[in-house]
């Protein structure tokens, strides 16, 4: 039998997603790193559904057993487990230059003081996703955060290197902070070729009790976003700035030009 299933770019699995980021543009090959460990939920062996083609032509679904391996070096700024290494909220990976090939990031996205009462109590239900992950406090505190740990991830891939960065829309204060897409404009600012993005869908969410007027969609979806530096295959740009549309269209132009001369010319004769 031969699988019919083609990589899609959306899915309820966040492990399906990640061992495709593997086998599509990591060569099949695990992680080097995670600066986000926590307990270690990206890895070990999981299962999925599959669709496959029998001899006769009918399809059929199975379920297919995959493993995504544990990191060389894993990194949290609160570890969680043994083997996890601690770094600082704002300080450097401990890994040299151009050192490693694969990187896995997975920030937190709540925005709220560390010492709030609803972080400090051990109310059941109370502040769940901010207890586990921790938060930042105000808002630009993440913003800055994500773009001191791309450049990092920058710092340490090696030219090639792929950089996994999960990352959730935030929606704080009544505004939309579109976070997913601010770390896109900071990766190819730094160098970083945006490759790919995949959704992960949730089934279900927290819903707070305090929101009595929704201003925005609830949101049911973050992104894996494949963050590739300096690939070699490609010209660097930078699709984000006005420099590139300028130049781009500068390009367009004279080669519409040339094509014009050369109709021309042959009109001629």
């Amino acid at each position: 039998m031969k699988p019919v299933e083609v990589i899609k770019s959306i899915s309820y699995n966040q492990h399906e997603i990640l061992r495709n980021i593997l086998d599509l543009h990591c060569g099949g090959n695990g992680p080097d790193v995670d600066i986000t460990y926590s307990v270690g939920n990206f890895y070990g062996k999981f299962k999925r559904t599959i669709k496959e083609v029998r001899d006769d032509g009918s399809v059929v679904e199975k379920q297919e057993e995959f493993e995504i391996p544990q990191p060389k070096y894993k990194f949290d700024v609160d570890p969680q487990v043994d083997g996890c290494e601690k770094i600082e909220p704002w300080g450097n990976i401990p890994l040299d230059d151009n050192s490693v090939n694969v990187v896995v990031v997975d920030l937190p996205f709540v925005i709220g003081p560390r010492d709030c009462p609803s972080m400090r109590n051990k109310k059941p239900g109370s502040n769940v996703i901010g207890k586990r992950f921790s938060s930042y406090y105000p808002r630009h505190e993440m913003f800055e955060s994500y773009e001191h740990w791309l450049s990092e991830c920058y710092r340490i891939l090696k030219p090639g290197g792929v950089l996994i960065w999960k990352s959730q829309p935030v929606i704080s204060g009544g505004i939309n902070l579109m976070t997913s897409y601010y770390s896109c404009r900071v990766a190819e600012d730094l160098g970083f070729y945006i490759k790919d993005e995949f959704v992960l869908v949730a089934k279900q969410r927290l819903l707070s009790g305090k929101v009595k007027n929704q201003m925005h969609s609830r949101r049911y979806h973050s992104f894996f976003h494949v963050f590739v530096k300096d690939d070699p295959k490609r010209e660097k740009t930078n699709y984000w700035k006005r420099e590139f549309v300028e130049k781009y269209n500068k390009e367009m132009e004279e080669k519409n030009k040339a094509s014009e001369d050369v109709t021309n010319k042959k009109n001629e004769n």
